[in-house]
């Protein structure tokens, strides 16, 4: 359990977070901001590719890990030196990250593609909210970019928030859990000491943010690009704790939340 939360954290991260470069795809950021946000996920991704060596899955999948890995530095080392990044190119790689995470997924737990998606929603949250705020440091290093850029970022994540929540409001009510070796009804069973932390995970992953987004969305109006990383900062903290609870009760009780 705590090699497999942090693994399958660090994988999406690295397999998702490259995306966002498509939100500039149009007018790309110089000042070689594409750098860090090339380089950051392949470390993370490496890092659960590393930890697949501590865990019972095939050696072959294992060499796939190394050969993705290897072809991400040298995309990174590629693009290193020049202006921007080839979305497309940036694309595919992630599109192949991602189906070897869904080969590591099916290994480590039990297949199911809706599983599989919520979980790729999640890791696209954090990639999301980690983005935005990584952007917003980068406007207190370099003045005069324009403001439409982390509007852009804030946008997407929170589309992507709003997905969790409709996703939230519609699989509770209805969903059933396995606990104690018997089936029961998710939502009575989130009031119980073995699910409240679901609650948690809900609040700080889901809720806490989509409030946040409010004082965002307000500062961003005022051009105020400081507190506005500020405010991301303590969103990015709670997106990660919520994301915990959330990888917890899916590893442990099969509940893609």
């Amino acid at each position: 359990m705590l090699i497999k939360i942090p693994l399958l954290s660090f994988l999406l991260f690295g397999m998702t977070y490259p995306l966002f470069f498509w939100l500039t795809a149009k007018d790309p950021i110089k000042h070689n901001f594409h750098r860090f946000h090339l380089a950051c996920p392949v470390i993370m991704a490496g890092l659960a590719i590393i930890g697949l060596y501590y865990l019972p899955v095939p050696v072959i999948l294992r060499h796939a890990g190394l050969v993705w890995l290897a072809c991400a530095f040298l995309t990174t080392a590629i693009f290193w030196n020049k202006d921007g990044v080839n979305p497309w190119v940036i694309t595919l790689l992630c599109l192949w990250g991602l189906k070897f995470f869904a080969a590591v997924y099916g290994h480590l737990m039990q297949f199911n593609y809706l599983e599989l998606a919520i979980c790729i929603l999640s890791g696209l949250i954090v990639s999301g909210i980690f983005y935005a705020m990584n952007l917003g440091h980068f406007y207190l290093n370099v003045h005069g970019l324009p403001i439409k850029h982390l509007i852009q970022a804030t946008k997407a994540f929170t589309l992507l928030l709003i997905l969790r929540l409709l996703w939230n409001i519609y699989y509770v009510p209805s969903a059933k859990v396995m606990a104690g070796g018997q089936e029961m009804a998710l939502l009575p069973w989130m009031n119980s000491i073995e699910g409240f932390m679901l609650w948690v995970a809900i609040f700080f992953g889901t809720v806490f943010p989509l409030g946040g987004l409010y004082f965002v969305f307000g500062t961003l109006k005022l051009k105020n690009t400081q507190a506005t990383t500020g405010i991301l900062y303590v969103l990015l903290s709670a997106v990660l704790l919520g994301d915990l609870a959330y990888k917890y009760y899916l590893i442990k009780y099969s509940i893609p939340m």
